[in-house]
């Protein structure tokens, strides 16, 4: 009974735990952060937009007369905005399953008229969106962006319903199918958890290369050169979330062997 009793607090905590795993996974827009180098960007840079972090003063620069743009150390920048023809606006963004959004600060934003976030989607045209400074991906990456976002609702899905019916009827009411249904549910979890991790980082390498870059047909090769893709947390998290979705199975289908064996003594 003792032992019963142990893998059922086990088995609550590795649920509880897991499943805010999984809201911080999937409701961060964390999973890749995208950031273009000031250096080899000023000479191709038309204006800049500057603001600085100790006062929030915005700062306009143009670079019509090929002047170089480089900031003075004068003072410390916290946000710069690049700007290029065609609306071409470059900034600092990350980017997770079902959007992209910006680091900018709200006066900045306002500035220039530039939302926080946006939706992932696939362009109409070159230009379409990219006043936003968040470009959109290759058709070939949005359908892998689709996957991990079905994916991913369908985990929040299992994870609510198995957590429901493995306290209530699973451990309250000590059903052994229902204990076994959440095991084998949190295994369906963690390979599908797996899918998304696997997927993203397949399309990290993909967005890391040149030649992707260079087909959206809106970035030139020394913007497209200018230009780092860094994992964050967010991708941490989910491959956190693959590991404890497992545990959380194996501590599921202990404890309906335990149960089993209780009810037959």
């Amino acid at each position: 009974m003792t032992t019963l009793l142990k893998i059922q607090i086990l088995s609550v905590l590795a649920t509880v735990i897991t499943n805010l795993i999984a809201i911080i996974t999937f409701t961060t827009d964390y999973w890749t952060i995208i950031v273009y180098d000031l250096v080899k960007l000023h000479s191709y840079t038309k204006w800049m937009v500057m603001e600085e972090a100790n006062n929030s003063n915005i700062y306009i620069i143009n670079n019509t007369n090929e002047t170089p743009i480089l900031p003075g150390n004068n003072f410390p920048l916290s946000n710069i905005v690049f700007g290029f023809e065609d609306n071409l606006v470059l900034f600092k963004t990350h980017k997770g399953i079902f959007r992209q959004c910006n680091y900018l600060t709200d006066d900045m934003r306002s500035y220039l008229s530039i939302p926080k976030c946006r939706t992932l989607k696939i362009a109409h045209n070159r230009y379409s969106d990219v006043v936003h400074g968040m470009i959109n991906p290759g058709r070939e990456f949005m359908r892998l962006h689709n996957i991990v976002a079905s994916c991913a609702i369908l985990i929040i899905l299992l994870l609510v319903v198995c957590t429901l019916v493995g306290i209530i009827v699973g451990i309250l009411n000590s059903e052994v199918l229902a204990t076994m249904t959440v095991g084998i549910i949190y295994l369906i979890s963690t390979m599908f958890s797996l899918f998304i991790v696997t997927i993203m980082f397949t399309i990290l390498r993909g967005e890391r290369k040149q030649s992707h870059c260079l087909a959206l047909e809106i970035l030139t090769d020394p913007l497209c050169s200018s230009r780092t893709i860094e994992l964050s947390y967010s991708f941490i998290f989910g491959c956190v979330l693959v590991v404890f979705s497992f545990i959380t199975s194996v501590l599921w289908l202990s404890l309906q062997e335990k149960q089993r064996k209780f009810a037959q003594h």
